[in-house]
């Protein structure tokens, strides 16, 4: 188990990067029409770049759902490449691809079928819902691994595949 979550961590780490990066790029700088202007004091980081007008609320507000939604309403195709696609890629194909993404990899553990096969790219995806219901659900869907006799998450389970040591 300490091997998934470290994995989880590592994965976590990296394709945060990549998703903040690819935000902070994309957003853009907020207009001038609603940068400081005059006597005011020079405008921050946040007053600059429209990436931390959301990022700062979001990570840090309770009612952040207001946040999020109004961050898609705005940003549709950056939130559609920031949370599906490249969670898609990082999971799903690099699993099947190579059986598991850089952090399972790194910490030795591979993404198998239930029968030990390699699992294809229809069962990646399924297991990447998963995860999506798991982190739905508070997060409980993960914590079943901890219960199982064979270590499976609920995501496993739904796409019938095993976490295994390489």
């Amino acid at each position: 188990m300490f091997s998934r979550i470290l994995a989880f961590l590592i994965d976590t780490i990296l394709m945060g990067a990549i998703v903040v990066g690819l935000l902070f790029v994309t957003m853009g700088k907020t207009p001038a029409s609603l940068k400081a202007s005059g006597d005011e004091a020079p405008p921050s980081l946040m007053d600059k770049y429209q990436f931390f007008a959301y990022f700062e609320p979001i990570a840090m507000d309770p009612n952040r759902d207001i946040y999020i939604k109004r961050f898609i309403q705005n940003y549709p195709a950056q939130g559609g490449v920031a949370f599906i696609l490249i969670p898609w890629l990082w999971f799903a194909l690099m699993e099947s691809m190579f059986g598991g993404s850089i952090g399972k990899l790194a910490t030795g553990i591979r993404v198998r079928r239930k029968d030990y096969g390699k699992a294809g790219l229809g069962v990646t995806t399924v297991r990447l819902i998963g995860k999506a219901i798991s982190t739905l659900i508070v997060g409980l869907g993960y914590l079943l691994a901890f219960f199982d006799k064979k270590n499976q998450a609920l995501h496993d389970k739904i796409a019938n595949t095993l976490v295994v040591k390489k």
